[in-house]
């Protein structure tokens, strides 16, 4: 494992020697000799060294004459200067183009040697460059700039019309490019060389300011000393200090390539402690670990579950991040940052390119944790601006001091220790607000569903409408109304009907009157003498005497008399009198007798007859009691009873119980919270956990920095070093280099700060190359750099975590057309294929592609939230479905231009062909662009909107640049960017205006090389290339064309581009056409809506975002802003999910949040209070008012 690490090393370190020959080409063909006429080399290196002012390049002649007013005996002068100026001009305009991956060098003191040429030219020995050669064919003379200082050309154009440009340095180091030295002078000399050249360094001597430009020539000498043990040819005239050249290259990794040389020299024990074993060693590569609870996490900035699953593989060596393009890719190294500080980690975030680093800078400003980062900005790129300076380390550590005695440290100057003064420090109760959180999530989801189960359940209950039935006593009804019950109610009730008749229709009769009055003496109520009287009946109708016989007649009632003498004992004296006296009376037949009888049955049978209806409703009385039921109650229930079915009894009794229930747990249900108070609350709290989460790193840090403070009076004095350093220059860059000299006082330092930012060649430049300085190193932009200039820096730490996207652009700056040397290079060292920088048959493979193959665990971030699916629909459909990385689009924030509801729109241009200056400009379509911005400029929903305009090629780039600066226009005020593919990679703008030049079908091979889909090699740079420049809007996109889309030729991304955009530009999103209501409450919504909303708002129904439909969206068309309604209680979310989408949720606070993060703002109402007589519904629309204002 050993060997092959160092290897492996070995390899890189060789792949690096062969691309830093082509960056030295790269360089002559970009480049303008500079005659110390117009320009003083003394100038430039004495001269400001803060950047403020720069040093003229002196074009006298040029500058001061307009071309028709030249001086005959100038004009040849003239001429010389204006091809000079135009060079420039070259210069200055491709590198605003693209300053992600370009610099310009001011290369000085040129030396000259003439060398021997090897016959096997193809092949390269790294490890005996001095092997004795064959007799040499033939020699070759190399000429290189042994000096390089980075700086920037700026053009400062006068009222009369005059562009001079000046010179600023940007880094106060001045370089000595004895790299390219290494294949001459073999590598003994070469380190001896790197020695001595560091001792300059440390003291200063390449620093700018310089006086005495006598140091360059000492360095010459030193070189020209060493080259005298080669076989190179020079003499003393083969150094020219004062040649000077401007060049266009590459960005260059002088500092890397010294450490990696340096790598290569190391014993294998040395290397083993580090991450650089991840290539070559498969243990620690294949941990995972859960995500911690809420409680345990430190990520002070929104993420989503992509995000967050990143935190369960940073336990191996190396480890990937897929972070596509709007992927949040940003805020998750922000997050994992902080998380990694917070556990006691030490973390170095580096990147080749100086935005990626500056948006993670801001991002951590943010927080406003002191001391939480040291960032380190780049003079070099023009992304870094004075703020970004400010930012810098190098203040920071000068206000330490006061930071420590106010958190109550001072520093006892004879105790010669630290005293502490202050009160307890607070500890953040991070667990408690997740707590809240946790709880308020719940309550919003139980709220939700209890809406949901109430509206199901009022919906049942207009289902049993008929069944609603005031009981007086549900709980008796429930255990006791049954079909006995039921059916001796009644008959109970028949029976009492009866009565009723019975006896009202005798009080209406002569008879009881006559009785009444006969018997007044008498109370027959309480008395049964019906039954006696009707035996008594019986037996005259039976036995009576109907003769006129006196004798006979008594005797026959004497016997009577005896026989019934019982019965006749049970009748008071008055009916037995009344009996007597009609059974005496001779004129009385037995029949007469019988009536006369029956008449008195029933005068005594009616008294009865109200004991039993009495009887009967007091039975009634108590048997509805005992069912729980009132009369009146019963009536209704016995109507939906059918007689004949006892079982529809019971389904009766059980509809009416349901209906009762359901009103008592509706009335139950409708007492919770609002749930837009408990949203409310929820964004309350989670602002909470994230100044918790800062208060607490916050806390961490300055524990260790207090630690470290007591620990003796050196952290002190480099404090006030620095701070005197830092009051005498503007640039932090300059007062830390100054710093990083002395290798214990930069480690004291690195100490007092968790998280180090800077660019991945600083890195290299100012921190000691020590194994595993550090527990992390997160690299962005991995797709973009090199396998061999991250091994330096993961020699310096224990673990490494790659991030980027591979299917954006590799750095294509160097290319090769001949793979020979490499195939050599890889054999020598045994690489295999999948190692391999640049193997037989493909394009230069970065660091993130190496990384993957080599099986390194990943975790991509899937949800996209820069742009609607429509913007990212291109590359999602032609890069990331295909590969199974689909981007699942989070973002519904639409803009269409005009009122054509598209976001992507092409522009069809006519050329003007007298006009036309070159294949590769199109003044048309440059003129085009220009009055669209123009337009979208007065309109006020474009404003404040960032517009970039990108072509593929630099010289319409240039032209659009200055086009626009004829009218007055800069990018920095009228915040626009004019760039090529290449300079926008990492960055984003909210309208894209595309410039494709082309006009005829000929002009074919003009795009193949940047747009092509053939080819082994160049179709996966163009990709790449093609990726990055069709995902960079947010909102809106603008395609301007020369020619019909469809007579584009074949084979190019520009035409499929084209195709997709006329396809899908156009979107629904606006659409105000009424679709079909879920329900009535939607409805209901909807007509109070339109009944109470003035003019001026937009009412849309079922609106789909992120794979979910939205209730309403009602936008207010003054401002712009839109809300989101949702009328909770008809749906459930997993009825509307898109499977295809690819979004899961679990819950409804999860939606959402998924929905928030899109972009939405929510109004929710509840439809137990829609249904509330109590509720007034117009409030619910001055709330949206309110909210949309």
């Amino acid at each position: 494992m050993e060997q092959n690490l160092t290897n492996f090393i070995k390899y890189c370190l060789g792949y690096v020697k062969l691309t830093r020959e082509r960056t030295v080409a790269a360089q002559q063909k970009y480049s303008v000799d500079l005659p110390s006429e117009h320009f003083t080399l003394a100038g430039l290196l004495n001269g400001d060294t803060d950047g403020s002012l720069g040093e003229l390049i002196n074009l006298e002649t040029f500058y001061g004459y307009d071309p028709k007013k030249v001086p005959e005996k100038k004009e040849e002068q003239y001429e010389k200067e204006r091809e000079l100026a135009n060079k420039i001009e070259d210069i200055y305009n491709k590198y605003r183009n693209d300053q992600f991956t370009k610099q310009i060098v001011f290369n000085f003191g040129y030396f000259e040697v003439e060398l021997p040429i090897e016959t096997n030219g193809d092949t390269i020995d790294l490890e005996n460059e001095e092997t004795e050669e064959v007799a040499p064919a033939k020699t070759k003379i190399d000429r290189y700039p042994l000096f390089a200082l980075p700086i920037r050309i700026e053009k400062e154009i006068s009222k009369g019309g005059v562009g001079k440009y000046f010179i600023f340095s940007v880094d106060p180091e001045v370089q000595v490019n004895i790299g390219m030295l290494e294949s001459i002078i073999g590598q003994d000399l070469y380190f001896q060389l790197l020695e001595e050249m560091g001792k300059y360094e440390m003291e200063g001597q390449l620093s700018l300011p310089i006086a005495d430009i006598n140091v360059f020539k000492e360095i010459w000498h030193l070189i020209k000393a060493q080259l005298k043990h080669t076989k190179a040819n020079f003499d003393e005239s083969s150094f020219s200090l004062e040649e000077i050249k401007i060049a266009l290259s590459p960005k260059a990794n002088y500092f890397l390539a010294e450490d990696l040389a340096k790598l290569a020299q190391l014993p294998e024990e040395e290397l083993n402690k580090t991450a650089l074993t991840s290539w070559t060693d498969n243990e620690e590569l294949t941990t995972e670990g859960d995500a911690p609870h809420e409680k345990d996490l430190y990520f002070p900035f929104l993420y989503d579950k992509y995000q967050l699953s990143t935190l369960s593989i940073l336990g191996n060596k190396a480890s990937i991040i897929q972070g596509p393009p709007g992927t949040g890719k940003s805020e998750t190294i922000s997050n994992i940052l902080c998380h990694l500080a917070a556990t006691g980690n030490r973390v170095l975030f580096v990147s080749q390119k100086a935005q990626a680093l500056k948006v993670v800078k801001d991002k951590l400003k943010k927080l406003g944790v002191k001391y939480l980062f040291g960032y380190l900005p780049n003079p070099n790129s023009a992304q870094i601006g004075e703020e970004d300076e400010a930012d810098g380390i190098a203040p920071q550590l000068s206000a330490l001091g006061a930071h420590i005695e106010k958190l109550g440290y001072k520093f006892n100057a004879r105790k010669h220790s630290v005293e502490y003064t202050g009160g307890s420090v607070r500890n953040p109760a991070i667990d408690q607000i997740v707590e809240e959180k946790d709880k308020q999530r719940t309550a919003l989801n139980e709220v939700i569903d209890i809406q949901r189960k109430f509206y199901q359940l009022h919906q049942e209950l207009l289902s049993l409408k008929e069944y609603d039935i005031d009981i007086s006593d549900f709980e008796c009804f429930a255990q006791s109304f049954s079909s006995a019950e039921w059916q001796e109610i009644k008959d109970t009730k028949a029976q009492i009907e009866t009565l009723a008749k019975i006896i009202k229709k005798y009080e209406r009769s002569d008879e009881k009157e006559q009785f009444d009055k006969l018997l007044s003496s008498l109370d027959l109520k309480d008395k049964s003498f019906a039954e006696a009287i009707k035996k008594i009946r019986e037996d005259v109708a039976k036995t009576g005497y109907d003769r006129r016989s006196s004798l006979l007649r008594s005797i026959n009632n004497i016997r009577r008399n005896f026989r019934l003498g019982s019965v006749r004992g049970k009748l008071p004296r008055e009916i037995v009198d009344y009996i007597d006296n009609i059974l005496k009376n001779n004129n009385i037949s037995k029949n007469e007798a019988a009536k006369y009888l029956d008449s008195l049955y029933n005068h005594c049978y009616y008294y009865e007859n109200i004991q039993r209806l009495q009887n009967s409703e007091e039975k009634l009385r108590q048997k509805l009691n005992t069912c729980g039921v009132s009369d009146e109650e019963f009536g209704v229930i016995n109507e939906k009873i059918d007689n004949s079915a006892v079982v529809n009894l019971e389904e009766v009794k059980s509809k009416i119980l349901r209906v009762q229930e359901i009103k008592s747990e509706l009335q139950t249900l409708a007492k919770t919270e609002s749930t837009n108070k408990i949203g409310a609350t929820l964004k309350r709290a989670e602002q909470e956990r994230i100044k918790r989460v800062a208060l607490y790193i916050q806390n961490i840090i300055n524990n260790g920095i207090v630690q470290k403070w007591k620990q003796g009076i050196t952290i002190k004095q480099i404090v006030r070093k620095l701070a005197g350093a830092f009051g005498k220059s503007k640039r932090a860059f300059k007062t830390f280099d100054t710093l990083r000299k002395d290798a214990d006082n930069f480690n004291a330092i690195l100490d007092l700060i968790p998280v180090w930012i800077m660019e991945l060649d600083d890195a290299s430049r100012i921190i000691p190359l020590q194994a595993g300085m550090f527990d992390y190193v997160i690299l962005d932009e991995a797709s973009q750099c090199n396998v061999a200039y991250t091994l330096p820096v993961m020699y310096r730490t224990k673990r490494v975590l790659f991030v980027g996207d591979s299917e954006q652009m590799r750095d294509s700056t160097i290319m090769f057309k001949s793979n020979r040397v490499f195939d050599e290079l890889a054999h020598r060292y045994q690489i295999p294929e999948e190692r391999q920088i640049k193997a037989t048959g493909s394009a230069v493979q970065s660091v993130l592609d190496i990384a993957y193959k080599r099986g390194f665990m990943d975790r991509p971030l899937r949800y996209h939230y820069r742009s609607p699916a429509e913007l990212i629909g291109f590359s999602n459909e032609n890069f990331y479905i295909p590969k199974g990385k689909e981007l699942i689009p989070i973002n519904s924030n639409y803009l269409t231009y005009k009122d054509t509801n598209r976001v992507m729109i092409t522009h069809e241009v006519k050329s003007d062909w007298s006009e036309e200056i070159s294949d590769n400009v199109n003044v048309a379509e440059a003129k085009e662009i220009l009055e669209l911005f123009k337009e979208l400029r007065a309109d006020e929903r474009y404003r404040d909107k960032s517009i970039g305009i990108l072509s593929f090629f630099n010289a319409q780039a240039t032209y659009i640049r200055d086009l626009f600066e004829k009218e007055g226009f800069k990018e920095e005020d009228n915040n626009y960017k004019v760039s090529i593919i290449e300079g926008i990679q990492g960055d984003e703008k909210d309208i894209v205006i595309y410039s494709f030049v082309i006009r005829t079908p000929e002009q074919k091979n003009r795009y193949i090389p940047l747009t092509g889909e053939g080819g082994d090699i160049r179709a996966d740079i163009n990709k790449g290339r093609v990726n990055v420049a069709f995902s960079r809007a947010r909102l809106q996109v603008h395609c301007f064309v020369s020619m019909p889309p469809q007579e584009i030729p074949e084979k190019i991304w520009l035409k499929k581009y084209l195709e997709y955009v006329e396809k899908s530009g156009e979107v629904t999103f606006y659409s105000t056409e009424l679709k079909h209501f879920d329900s009535y409450f939607e409805e209901d919504f909807y007509n109070l809506l339109r009944a109470n909303l003035k003019r001026g708002y937009k009412i849309q129904n079922q609106v789909e975002s992120c794979g979910f439909k939205i209730d309403f969206v009602i936008s207010n068309a003054t401002t712009g802003k839109r809300i989101a309604v949702e009328c909770d209680g008809p749906c459930h979310f997993k009825d509307e999910i898109d499977e295809m989408y690819g979004i899961h949720i679990e819950s409804d606070e999860e939606r959402q949040r998924v929905l928030e993060a899109a972009g939405w703002r929510f109004c929710r109402i509840k439809y137990a209070d829609w249904i509330d007589e109590k509720f007034d519904r117009k409030t619910t629309v001055q709330a949206v008012i309110d909210l949309l204002k």
